[in-house]
């Protein structure tokens, strides 16, 4: 097989994952011409070099590092040194992002723009990785891909300064008290932030922003965790791991386990057989 015919490019998108976009290239002697997307894209060479210039600036990328393009930023690429280059990018419409990064920031600045196009970054390089794999297999409902999208978000307000912590109020507004309720009530649904700032007449963003300054969780968290808290107390009744995750939504044993494991560090059957003893 020559060298040409490995070259690939594979865009993948999921259902539920509106404003995303996946690329996985495979490039051995193919170069990109100088040219910009609308979108904001982050992603991370797996394999090899990827050299591409952008701002007036020569760079190189090897595994490990995060390659981020503001919207309409100028660049080509290409791999170096001879080698196979793999690597994962993640293309955002603007439109979707920029609020959610209004969301997680001190201020709103729809013009943001990021003066980095090439860093190391753990977390980031972490997000693209999990993110690159749950658009490939699609088994995530769209409250995960919302809170995977606003994990980004609030990684690069903090790179950039503006992140704004959490909070925790003792008073809470009424409104977001009754998202809260809403949230327990129909928790074994597949619901959305959609769903719940239109419950309280809000839009979408602000209910983000105002939900975290009171809860000190940003919505999309806040129902993921109160899932997996109902998960464990199931599993301390004896029901099955399977039996669990089909009643509270889950695509299967596996997709609840991962969200468990972040939570209390072992899986569900793991935990299960501990408390049996």
């Amino acid at each position: 097989m020559s060298a040409k015919q490995k070259n690939k490019f594979q865009f993948l998108s999921a259902d539920k994952c509106a404003g995303v976009m996946l690329l996985k290239a495979v490039m051995t002697d193919f170069s990109y011409g100088k040219h910009a997307h609308e979108e904001f894209a982050i992603g991370a060479p797996l394999n090899g070099i990827q050299e591409f210039s952008c701002n007036g600036q020569q760079l190189r990328a090897f595994p490990g590092s995060v390659i981020l393009f503001n919207p309409e930023e100028v660049h080509n690429g290409n791999p170096a040194e001879n080698l196979t280059l793999r690597y994962q990018m993640l293309y955002f419409d603007p439109s979707e992002f920029y609020p959610l990064l209004d969301c997680a920031a001190t201020k709103n600045d729809n013009a943001f723009r990021s003066e980095e196009n090439l860093f190391v970054d753990q977390v980031l390089h972490s997000f693209v990785m999990e993110m690159s794999k749950h658009v490939s297999e699609a088994k995530n409902s769209s409250l995960e891909y919302e809170w995977f999208l606003y994990q980004f978000a609030r990684r690069l307000s903090q790179r950039m300064g503006m992140f704004q912590p959490d909070a925790w109020r003792d008073k809470k507004d009424s409104l977001l008290v009754r998202a809260k309720e809403y949230i327990c009530d129909n928790i074994k649904q597949d619901m959305s932030i959609d769903d719940l700032s239109s419950e309280v007449h809000m839009s979408k963003y602000h209910f983000i922003r105002l939900f975290r300054s009171q809860f000190g969780l940003p919505p999309h968290k806040f129902i993921l965790n109160y899932k997996i808290n109902l998960v464990r107390k199931s599993l301390e009744l004896g029901l099955s791991p399977t039996d669990v995750a089909m009643e509270y939504g889950f695509f299967d044993v596996s997709h609840m386990t991962r969200h468990f494991k972040k939570s209390y560090g072992v899986s569900p059957r793991q935990y299960q057989k501990q408390i049996e003893g």
